[in-house]
């Protein structure tokens, strides 16, 4: 297949963050540019990027995401702590932990075994459940060390996941842009 005719894609689950989560999202808004706040429309938790994806398997990934429906029930998720990859000292990323995320990683191992079957490699570094509140572009102010000190082990409140979405993501300019290529809701029980 030509380059041309891949799209760049992962599959996740939409978060609309809770109320804790929002507040602290205000705080790290005001901390300038080198600390850029994901915008609540974009928030989500990664459960496969895919990357390069040939234009033939979007339909057959189109119908794991369709099975998956049928597999996981819809869930709350309660957040819990506050950290930073690579690690807190030099920040990249700011992320918050979630509590119990065990149905969280089995829908990623459920991914990771049936794209493996399209292709796709397994993730090297293996599934770390977290939703990616902000990202460092440059050094930080010393208040960033301070929250982040300071809300280590912070409850944020619980949020619904009843929805996966398959997503092109365009590299366009200092932020990726999404595109929702198919939405699946998951069953209630």
């Amino acid at each position: 297949m030509h380059a041309n005719q891949r799209t760049r894609t992962f599959i996740a689950v939409p978060i609309e963050p809770p109320r804790g989560l929002k507040k602290l999202m205000q705080k790290l808004e005001q901390l300038g540019s080198a600390v850029r706040p994901i915008p609540v429309d974009q928030m989500h938790i990664t459960l496969k990027f895919l990357g390069p994806t040939e234009l033939d398997d979007i339909m057959p990934i189109s119908s794991i995401l369709k099975t998956m429906r049928t597999e996981f029930p819809r869930m709350k998720l309660a957040f819990k702590g506050l950290g930073a990859f690579p690690r807190v000292e030099r920040p990249n990323v700011i992320w918050a932990g979630i509590s119990d995320a065990s149905v969280l990683t089995e829908m990623a191992e459920f991914l990771e075994r049936e794209t493996e079957k399209l292709g796709y490699p397994r993730e090297r570094k293996g599934f770390h459940p977290h939703l990616t509140l902000a990202r460092v572009k440059a050094k930080p102010p010393q208040d960033l060390f301070e929250i982040l000190r300071d809300r280590e082990n912070a409850e944020w409140g619980e949020a619904t996941v009843d929805t996966l979405k398959f997503y092109q993501s365009e590299l366009k300019t200092e932020r990726a842009h999404y595109h929702e290529m198919q939405t699946v809701k998951l069953a209630a029980r």
